[in-house]
């Protein structure tokens, strides 16, 4: 099931619509603030979620009419909206999970929700995070981009774990072989695809994989 979670950070409206339009969701989660960017995107969401502190008192009257399951937390609570949101959606049967709303001004969150995709990673299931400039997700082993695919012109590749070991780059710019990257080194930044498919095949360790467009 391919599930859009919709949270409560930075939005470029008319990006994230077209965006939307583009996709075939089968399920779409609201976390709190991210009502309102549902509401503003035209999305009816399945299912709503949060402590809702982030949403005017007519946003939440609103959200009633909505006529969809509503699960509200305490603000004072050990995970964050969008934390708990991918929980449900990997409650619900999601095998793949698609952030928007997920970036922003708050480094803090953002940096959190870049986490969660280790937290995804383990259980399974395919998660990235799309906002207006970049496409992320992490990855463990194998991993195609397809060129006339591409969220933007570069790939960035990041170690999450200490070390990533065993790194191979076939149809990019830049290949290696058998390569380490370590956490802390720019090394991976800004190579491009150029050839119709581009692989990435790691032996240890976690990798995000940051497609940008300026």
């Amino acid at each position: 099931m391919n599930t859009l979670i919709i949270t409560g950070g930075g939005m470029d409206i008319p990006f994230t619509t077209s965006y939307i339009k583009e996709q075939k969701f089968d399920y779409i989660i609201a976390a709190d603030k991210g009502v309102e960017h549902a509401y503003h995107l035209g999305v009816k969401p399945d299912y709503i979620m949060g402590d809702f502190d982030s949403i005017s008192p007519v946003m939440k009257e609103a959200m009633e009419t909505y006529d969809v399951p509503i699960e509200t937390f305490p603000p004072e609570k050990d995970y964050t909206d969008t934390h708990l949101a991918m929980m449900k959606a990997m409650e619900l049967g999601a095998t793949t999970m698609t952030l928007v709303g997920a970036t922003g001004t708050r480094l803090d969150h953002v940096m959190a929700n870049i986490g969660l995709l280790s937290m995804a990673l383990d259980a399974g299931v395919r998660t990235y995070i799309v906002d207006a400039h970049n496409k992320i997700t992490m990855i463990d082993g194998h991993y195609e981009i397809v060129k006339d695919q591409m969220f933007g012109d570069f790939v960035s590749l990041i170690p999450y774990t200490e070390k990533v070991t065993g790194l191979t780059l076939k149809g990019f710019y830049y290949p290696v072989e058998d390569f380490t990257l370590t956490i802390g080194i720019s090394r991976g930044i800004s190579n491009e695809v150029v050839d119709e498919i581009a692989t990435i095949d790691l032996a240890n360790g976690q990798l995000l994989v940051i497609e940008s467009q300026d």
